[in-house]
């Protein structure tokens, strides 16, 4: 039977405004003690918005990602402010992100985004009648919109042009909850 690790103690490693880092020491179900590198805990989850215009299209957005050092497809989206709801952090970001708000914010579910090193969820929203409006935009953010068609994003993953995890995961699990309706 598999069992939970037990938490003992841990301690700060890097401490920055975009990532936290510890290590923490757990002991293990045969009782022995490691420790964990990961992100601090609950340090921030993030909302994706599935958003669709009133041609049955979804947003996609370009954005260079500089890791991969790739120009990447992804959703609208980002970090949830601590104290605000989802759909108030789906509309914040998309309007940030891409010029538009939904009247209408539905929840669709949430996925673990790396949980081998983070227990940061990331909450997925349907976003509806889409109606233009543009807050400021982030400094460090330069994004390209792009509309397409299920059929045609799905073209996309085929041909190997989208790569991006959290937008597959996110894809899927609206088109499997999406069939379940």
């Amino acid at each position: 039977m598999i069992q939970k690790w037990k938490f003992i103690g841990r301690r700060d490693l890097l401490d920055h405004p975009r990532m936290k880092v510890v290590e923490d020491l757990v002991e293990l179900p045969n009782k022995k003690q490691t420790t964990y590198l990961r992100e601090a805990p609950d340090r921030n989850h993030s909302v994706g918005i599935i958003a669709i215009n009133e041609k049955a299209e979804i947003l996609l957005q370009r954005e260079y990602s500089y890791p991969p050092n790739e120009i990447m497809y992804q959703l609208p989206g980002g970090g949830i402010e601590p104290g605000e709801d989802v759909a108030a952090a789906a509309n914040r970001e998309l309007s940030e992100e891409s010029g538009y708000i939904g009247k209408t914010i539905l929840p669709v579910g949430s996925f673990y985004i790396n949980n081998r090193r983070s227990d940061s969820k990331q909450y997925l929203v349907l976003a509806k009648e889409l109606e233009q409006h543009k807050t400021p935009e982030d400094d460090e953010e330069f994004i390209e919109n792009v509309w397409f068609t299920m059929d045609e994003i799905k073209a996309l993953i085929r041909g190997g042009e989208i790569t991006n995890n959290n937008l597959l995961a996110a894809l899927h699990l609206f088109e499997t909850v999406s069939e379940l309706k």
